[in-house]
């Protein structure tokens, strides 16, 4: 089953590049902003240029559509997929493959259909992208790009519970995470029975070392021959299976 990575950081895509079992690795290079407003079309041209790309919102298709672009568009699960009729419009205009909404349970997209849709089993969910710099605000209401760019913070809520915050200066928001990532490495039985099209793996906080040690538990785990053995702990200890098992409300 093809497993793909999305990476935030340079040294995340840098270790993942020709690792036998990635077949895909979007970064700052082909992955559109989550939020794209018309003063960054400029610097987006230079998307253009890349083979496929991962687009974050319905804006960023049209703005494609418009340069004339010409390789796949792959679209994220900040990408509204979660009936027959938005995937069929999407096919329309040109996407080659979305991301399976995170909100629905393994047993929804089943019934929804995996075709041509990939399925995030591990990384950070996105709680929130704020317009508003933490980083602008913890010192001294400064802006400082060169310094706060890929700079991480954590908030902490009244649970003690830290959700890093990931400074993206090239398009002034900020990237507010979950506390814990979102892994389904119990669901392997499962996953394989809804048939999607591709696995993703979404890197974010997590150094080189670490990215390279989960990216090889699920290759292997996902991989493998699963027939009569155990599920392997995987290397990190606090996780959430999202909405796998348990849908929204």
């Amino acid at each position: 089953m093809d497993i793909n990575a999305v990476c935030e950081k340079a040294g995340q895509a840098k270790i993942l590049s020709g690792i036998h079992g990635i077949t895909r690795v979007f970064h700052s290079g082909n992955t559109m902003p989550y939020v794209f407003r018309n003063k960054d079309a400029a610097s987006c041209e230079s998307f253009l240029s890349e083979p496929y790309l991962l687009v974050r919102n319905i804006d960023e298709i049209g703005y494609l559509k418009e340069k004339g672009y010409k390789g796949d568009i792959y679209a994220d699960h900040t990408v509204y997929t979660f009936n027959r009729a938005s995937r069929e419009l999407l096919t329309r205009l040109g996407v080659k493959g979305d991301t399976a909404p995170l909100e629905l349970t393994l047993k929804e997209l089943e019934a929804r259909g995996m075709t041509g849709s990939e399925l995030m089993i591990y990384g950070r969910i996105p709680m929130m992208i704020s317009a508003g710099c933490l980083y602008k605000n913890s010192h001294n209401d400064k802006c400082d790009k060169d310094k706060a760019n890929g700079h991480e913070l954590i908030l902490t809520d009244r649970m003690f519970a830290g959700f890093p915050v990931i400074c993206d200066c090239r398009y002034c928001y900020n990237i507010i995470l979950n506390s814990v990532p979102l892994s389904l490495h119990a669901e392997t039985g499962k996953i394989r029975g809804i048939c999607a099209e591709s696995l993703r793996l979404y890197f974010t906080v997590e150094e080189p070392k670490e990215v390279l040690e989960i990216a090889s538990y699920f290759i292997s785990l996902y991989n493998d021959d699963p027939s009569g053995k155990e599920i392997p702990a995987p290397p990190y200890e606090a996780y959430t299976r999202g909405h796998a098992r348990k849908g929204v409300g």
